[in-house]
Parts: structure tokens; sequence; C-alpha cells
């Protein structure tokens, strides 16, 4: 993916309430959810494609935290091809959210569940087998 417009990293960041969606610092950098992968791609990421990390996490989302970011809709698969259906936890909130755009609505853990199970099948089931 090529980089966010500069619109789109600032709908991200207001929606996201200009915090780390995982720690909750507010020295921010544009997550991409999807993998970039080597060379990006053509299409320009929309806000669902993205979420608002500090540097730490961002970088432990590729990293030591890739577990925990996939578990928690931080990261999605590459093959994923609507972002929009993998709900994403706040850790801050202890809540789920389905991101619409630059909107996020928060969901049951049930929902988010259902939401999770459709695009991931049993491998989103043991993602979350052990915090259940």
């Amino acid at each position: 993916m090529s980089a966010p417009t500069a619109a789109t990293r600032d709908a991200v960041y207001r929606r996201d309430e200009r915090r780390c969606a995982a720690c909750g610092v507010m020295v921010l950098t544009f997550q991409h959810r999807r993998a970039v992968g080597m060379g990006g791609s053509k299409n320009v990421p929309s806000p669902v494609d993205g979420l608002s990390l500090c540097a730490v996490c961002n970088a432990g989302c590729e990293g030591d935290m890739q577990a925990k970011a996939l578990r928690f809709g931080w990261k999605v698969r590459r093959w994923v091809t609507h972002p929009e259906r993998v709900p994403v936890f706040y850790p801050l909130e202890m809540s789920w959210f389905r991101l619409e755009g630059i909107t996020r609505v928060r969901i049951s853990r049930a929902l988010a569940m259902e939401m999770g199970c459709s695009v991931y099948g049993a491998e989103w089931l043991l993602w979350h087998e052990a915090i259940a």
C-alpha cells in the first residue's frame, strides 16, 4: 500500500482520539493494519486500513507483539480484503470496536468474536482461547 493521504492520517488519529490504540501514548504513527510488503502497493489506504499507534507499538506489531496485534485487530492478515470486518480491541477502554471509516462503533465481545470468526475461522478462536 502506498502512504495514506494527510486527510486519511488525520481522520484516523481523530477517530482514535489522538492516542495509541495499544498503550495510550499521544505521540503517533500511522499503523497499516494490512501488511504493506516489499515495494508497497498502488492502493491508497482508507481509514479502516489504518490505526493510530505509537512508534514502539507500531514496531512491536511487526515484531514481538505480532500475535497480540493479530488477536486484537491492530494487524490483519495480508489476504484479508475487507479489514473493516476485523474488530479492533482498545485496551484502555477495555472494549471492542468495529471500524466504519472514520468512526468506531463499540461492540460486544460476542459480536467481536462473531466478526473475527467470520474472517479467520478456527484461527481466531485459537488466538482468543488463552484469554477467554
